[in-house]
């Protein structure tokens, strides 16, 4: 009995989805999306056509939660929207390795923890208290509820990381991360104040929560609760959790161009050894059928915009290291401080300073200002604007003359006033210029 189409399509979408994410330019990103692209098919698989190796999990460097295998009724319902979904991600993968810059970059936030499944299993080692760094210090005991799981009076999971509230005015508490997670903490901080985040920044490291309600009255436990839920479901959605060590340190090295990027080639496809000859009416069929379906061709297949391909080369993928590295950190125990330290990447200058502290020649630059342009002259005046006379009465108050008052007889008293008031203008103009 032939096997069902959507099995034949499911294996044939597996082997193109393996074959692109074999062409990716970073190991990392071939790694983990070998495996994640397995692990998605064999949570969909039917157990009567399950292996062995079933139950093994994600490598153990990215500790991915392996996928739950659905029932066979839930499989025959989304075969086909997840069919779609797995083209849409085969295309995606395609203009990746086009070296589109939008979707290889996803494809890192991906890889290395930014966004995604591996995001929250980063987070994971952020949110166990601290190890003992210092061998003579003794082990801290275990404490069963926290400050704030007794304030509340809950046990719920979110509470343990905060310490009680602090009064910081007369209306509002400040709720610190608890020292147990001195870690936490030094990521939140100092992610805030770098200001860094692939979306929206962390508006502070710290709760800040009103102590009365609209009322004047103690806040509801159930609100205070809820405030704090919120606060921490919003820090840990917009955090960029650290990387393990070995892993931002290659990265860096990529990056500065110490340790080669691991590029790889884009094999030559296979000729057919005995290839069917064609008549014109299969042809012609062929061609009538392809513009019945009207398929729409995806931006892989004809790709346009600003967006468009890019020559992956090692130049390439450096500045886009630079922009994951960014985005990470990694944590160093100082012992001498005996505190976490959090270390996030910085970008690499493009000009290098030894070429500002070459010697010039100052002739080239004569007569310009420090922004590299010709001073313009001072416009002149015919006279100061300090030393014009403004005609008053004997009181102090300025006199007007109607516009008529030119044309009015010499021996007429207005006119007698404009022109006393002309000779002391002229004489105040001339002192002004000889000054």
């Amino acid at each position: 009995m032939p096997a069902p189409l959507a099995s034949l399509t499911s294996v044939h979408l597996l082997r193109a989805l393996l074959r692109e994410a074999s062409y990716l330019p970073d190991a990392s990103a071939r790694s983990y999306f070998r495996q994640y692209v397995v692990n998605r098919y064999k949570a969909y698989q039917p157990k009567q056509n399950a292996t062995a190796s079933f139950d093994v999990r994600a490598i153990e460097k990215y500790r991915h939660r392996g996928f739950r295998r659905r029932h066979i009724a839930i499989i025959n319902e989304r075969t086909r929207p997840l069919l779609r979904k797995g083209y849409k991600g085969l295309n995606f993968l395609r203009r990746a390795n086009q070296g589109e810059i939008a979707c290889l970059q996803k494809v890192l936030f991906f890889a290395y923890g930014r966004m995604g499944r591996r995001k929250y299993a980063l987070l994971e080692s952020v949110l166990r208290p601290d190890p003992v760094m210092d061998s003579n210090a003794a082990p801290p005991p275990p404490v069963e509820a926290t400050p704030l799981q007794k304030l509340y009076h809950s046990s719920k999971r979110y509470l343990q990381y905060f310490d009680a509230p602090e009064a910081v005015s007369k209306t509002h508490c400040t709720i610190n991360i608890s020292d147990r997670y001195s870690r936490l903490r030094t990521v939140v901080k100092s992610q805030h104040q770098k200001g860094l985040s692939i979306h929206r920044e962390l508006k502070r490291p710290a709760l800040k929560t009103p102590i009365n309600n609209v009322w004047e009255r103690p806040m509801p436990i159930k609100r205070a609760r809820n405030n704090v839920r919120r606060w921490y479901a919003e820090t840990m959605t917009r955090l960029l959790p650290p990387l393990p060590n070995p892993e931002w340190d290659n990265m860096h090295a990529m990056m500065v161009g110490d340790k080669q990027i691991s590029l790889v080639k884009r094999r030559a496809p296979s000729l057919e050894l005995s290839p069917r000859l064609t008549t014109e009416d299969q042809l012609f069929s062929k061609a009538v059928e392809e513009a019945i379906a009207l398929d729409k061709p995806s931006r892989a297949d004809r790709p346009a915009g600003m967006q468009r391909p890019h020559a992956i080369t090692p130049k390439f993928m450096q500045r886009l290291y630079t922009r994951i590295l960014t985005l990470c950190c990694k944590l160093e125990y100082d012992y001498e401080h005996k505190r976490w330290r959090a270390i996030w990447g910085e970008p690499i200058k493009s000009i290098k300073p030894s070429i500002y502290n070459a010697p010039t020649d100052q002739s080239l630059f004569a007569g310009v200002d420090a922004t590299g342009r010709v001073p313009k002259a001072p416009k002149k005046h015919d006279f100061d604007k300090t030393a014009h006379v403004q005609p008053r009465t004997a009181g102090g108050e300025y006199i007007r003359f109607p516009f008529f008052a030119e044309r009015l007889p010499e021996d007429n008293p207005l006119r007698k006033e404009l022109d006393d008031w002309k000779r002391k203008r002229a004489a105040a103009a001339a002192k002004a210029e000889r000054v």
